[in-house]
């Protein structure tokens, strides 16, 4: 298995799945994050390893291009003396250098994708694991006390829920922890109610303001209503 797949693999497990197949979740714990830590160390040596590859082809390339560079010179130089045989020669010995070139620079550019793949697997890992290490408490317990409520309560093959004394109080739990949450603030309905009629009152006097500006207000013989002034 190649490093990528390798590291890809790490990446992607996921630590629920793990201990659903575990007889012995810590034991599945300490594996998983052993595997996580192996899994760092052979990304941060690959991106070292990667990081050294691309430098040696840009050096190379680099010395390529100089070599071509000279063998240029040389063309000109045997040209100015008269000697075709040595500049075709020398021309021969430029292009071979410039081919080079360009195969390493194209490797190095090859390397330099690489490099952002393994060193971008790095982080995700290096991430994974620092969360994973910071609750593999919480997930121990939490996966402890699902396991025992399903060991002990029991599930119905109609509706999956408990089917227990001890399921059915959880779920009894739930609910009323629910109905809390849907009415955290006392008076809340009453509050509402109010909210509703102070937006009424605003809808009805910006509907007077907009039939007084249309010339619709109220008519001088309409009757008016209780409590409004002589």
């Amino acid at each position: 298995m190649g490093i990528f797949d390798r590291i890809s693999m790490i990446a992607r497990s996921n630590i629920n799945d793990v201990l659903d197949k575990a007889t012995n979740p810590q034991m599945a714990m300490n594996q998983f994050m052993f595997e996580m830590e192996e899994g760092i160390k052979q990304a941060q040596q690959s991106v070292a390893d990667s990081a050294a590859q691309q430098k040696l082809l840009e050096i190379n390339a680099g010395e390529a291009r100089k070599k071509a560079n000279e063998w240029q010179k040389r063309a000109e130089t045997a040209v100015r003396a008269g000697r075709d045989d040595l500049a075709q020669e020398a021309l021969r010995q430029k292009a071979n250098f410039e081919q080079d070139a360009e195969t390493y620079e194209q490797q190095a550019n090859e390397q330099k994708q690489q490099n952002v793949q393994l060193n971008e697997m790095y982080k995700q890992l290096q991430v994974k694991y620092s969360q994973l290490e910071r609750d593999k408490a919480n997930i121990l317990a939490r996966y402890s006390i699902l396991k025992t409520a399903n060991q002990i309560g029991g599930r119905d093959s109609a509706t999956g829920l408990p089917t227990s004394d001890y399921g059915r109080m959880q779920q009894k739990i739930m609910a009323e922890q629910a109905r809390a949450e849907m009415d955290v603030t006392p008076g809340a309905a009453a509050e509402a109610d109010i909210d509703k009629l102070a937006g009424q009152d605003s809808l009805d006097d910006e509907l007077k303001a907009l039939k007084a500006k249309m010339g619709l207000g109220k008519k001088d013989n309409e009757p008016k209503k209780e409590g409004e002034g002589q």
